[in-house]
């Protein structure tokens, strides 16, 4: 099995992952956004449900390195192979952030709100102030990620491009990566009135293109 098939197979493998993984978080009902307390309560009662979706969520970004190294021999050509490497250095970025930074943090929580639960009232005030900490850090690299995904996705259409791949399919890599960077803005201008909606709106748009 030839390493470009190799790379597709494990990109269409990640697409269902990520899907799931937005999914299940909205169960759980954590997110990077959440108040200490109450994402240490919520973890806690979601038992190994969050510890599962934070695995393949952000584990599973590690499926995009055989995706990006077939792309990487399938685009290449004199005038692609620039974008393809600036593209390249994004993706390790991101897939770095998330399956390492962004899996260690949710693990972390997870830790905390076990210790959470069976702690006193004054020993789970010092535990939500940590929890906050730690979510604030995973709002910085989930948007670390989530650039570094766009920016990759974005470099791999301009590659199409330049490689003469068809005008849908560079069509589809633009509104993927617009869609990723969006998400990842979207998640620290949530609390601003209408930006933080409409940019969560158009990133889902474009996170669907991408899935097409």
């Amino acid at each position: 099995m030839s390493l470009i098939r190799v790379g597709g197979m494990a990109l269409l493998a990640y697409l269902p992952l990520l899907l799931i993984g937005v999914v299940s978080y909205g169960r759980v009902g954590v997110n990077s956004q959440t108040d200490g307390a109450a994402a240490l309560r919520r973890v806690a009662d979601s038992g190994a449900l969050f510890s599962i979706t934070n695995a393949l969520f952000h584990l599973g970004a590690l499926l995009l390195v055989p995706a990006g190294i077939g792309l990487f021999f399938l685009l290449r050509s004199d005038r692609a192979d620039p974008w393809l490497a600036v593209g390249t250095a994004f993706l390790f970025l991101a897939v770095t952030v998330g399956a390492g930074l962004v899996f260690s943090l949710g693990q972390g929580l997870a830790g905390v709100a076990t210790l959470s639960s069976t702690a006193t009232q004054e020993a789970q005030q010092a535990y939500a102030a940590t929890a906050d900490m730690n979510l604030r850090t995973q709002q910085g690299a989930e948007l670390v990620q989530s650039l570094g995904l766009g920016l990759w996705l974005l470099c791999i259409a301009a590659a199409s491009a330049a490689a003469g791949w068809p005008t849908w399919i560079t069509a589809l890599g633009l509104a993927g990566g617009l869609g990723f960077i969006l998400a990842g803005l979207s998640s620290v201008l949530f609390t601003v009135a209408v930006i933080g909606p409409v940019l969560a709106v158009l990133g889902t748009l474009g996170l669907v293109l991408f899935m097409l």
